[in-house]
């Protein structure tokens, strides 16, 4: 086992004087597996202080778990540390805040995906889908009679990042609980395939939605699960109403939808559903100035989308430190 340089005890850390607290780091790989136990890692680990106070601890682990101890307590803020992992062959992980405290080792779980990684959909088949996640495959059914072959397109569509951009939201979605005890995907959903206005993207998809969820999702945020963002139509063109999720410090689920854009749907079963258009998708940043300086004018800038990728990484993680586990059915493997 790795320990943390020696500065880190000093005097605080000894028997008798200031309690020390630890983290325990728990590595996996792009298939949310162990890490292999032959892999060799290093760790920076920063208290909460400003960088020219703050003290660094450097650790040396390998495999899958390491238990660094010795980290100072001061009980405040300034416990809320930051870790940052690195291995070669791998993408590094970072996180922060990690609240440490001398009564248990606090639990950190990194995702290190193989550099060179690619989206992996063996175990998300059609047949796996309506075996495993069969709300999804009957989301994805709904309306169209071709939906096998549609899915399987999918897979074509920017090397795959549209499926899995669309595996992440639905997972994400699954795992919300409104304020009515529903998830959002507890009603009627008929996602959009055609329509250019409304294309899937690697980065959201479209679908006409009961607007009954609108209300829920409103009441939801009295609870503070969710918050409005405002003018919405300036990020999400002909969208009047938006919301996004709060719970974690990174890759929300954010609610937008087009009131303007409405129908009714006949079921199946005769009975008829009022539709609005909604928008769903992940931003990185929990706050709307953060998503906006740090994610969305890059991406102006560049061109590019938010990545299914990094939001896997990302969800994952933060998940694992609110308790849950996010398993969109796709892995990342060489």
């Amino acid at each position: 086992m790795g320990a943390p340089d020696v500065d880190i005890f000093e005097q605080e850390g000894k028997m008798g004087a200031t309690p020390t607290a630890s983290i325990l780091i728990n590595l996996v790989d792009g298939t949310r597996q162990a890490l292999p136990a032959g892999v060799r890692w290093s760790a920076r680990i920063f208290d909460g202080r400003p960088p020219s106070q703050w003290r660094e601890s450097d650790v040396n682990g390998e495999g899958s778990a390491e238990l660094v101890t010795g980290l100072q307590f001061f009980n405040n803020l300034f416990d809320n540390y930051t870790v940052i992992v690195a291995a070669k062959g791998y993408q590094g992980a970072a996180w922060k805040p990690v609240y440490v405290s001398p009564a248990k080792p606090a639990a950190l779980n990194l995702m290190l995906v193989p550099d060179g990684a690619h989206l992996n959909f063996s175990g998300a088949s059609w047949q796996a889908l309506k075996s495993v996640r069969p709300r999804f495959a009957g989301i994805l059914s709904t309306g169209i009679d071709n939906a096998e072959a549609r899915y399987n397109n999918l897979k074509d569509e920017s090397g795959g990042l549209v499926l899995a951009c669309l595996l992440n939201l639905l997972t994400a979605m699954s795992q919300i609980t409104l304020g009515s005890g529903a998830t959002p995907l507890h009603y009627y959903w008929q996602p959009i395939w055609d329509d250019p206005q409304f294309a899937m993207a690697q980065d959201r998809f479209f679908a006409y939605v009961d607007a009954a969820l609108i209300e829920d999702v409103v009441q939801t945020a009295k609870l503070g699960a969710f918050a409005e963002e405002k003018d919405p139509g300036l990020l999400h063109p002909g969208a009047t109403l938006s919301y996004k999720q709060t719970q974690f410090d990174v890759t929300n689920v954010q609610l937008t939808f087009h009131q303007g854009n409405a129908k009714t749907v006949k079921k199946p079963d005769g009975s008829t559903v009022d539709c609005v258009v909604v928008e769903p998708d992940i931003d990185y940043y929990k706050d709307p100035l953060g998503h906006f300086f740090l994610e969305v004018v890059p991406n102006k800038v560049a061109g590019g989308l938010t990545d299914p990728r990094m939001v896997y990484v990302l969800r994952w993680m933060a998940g694992k430190q609110a308790g849950s586990d996010f398993s969109p059915l796709y892995t990342m493997t060489v």
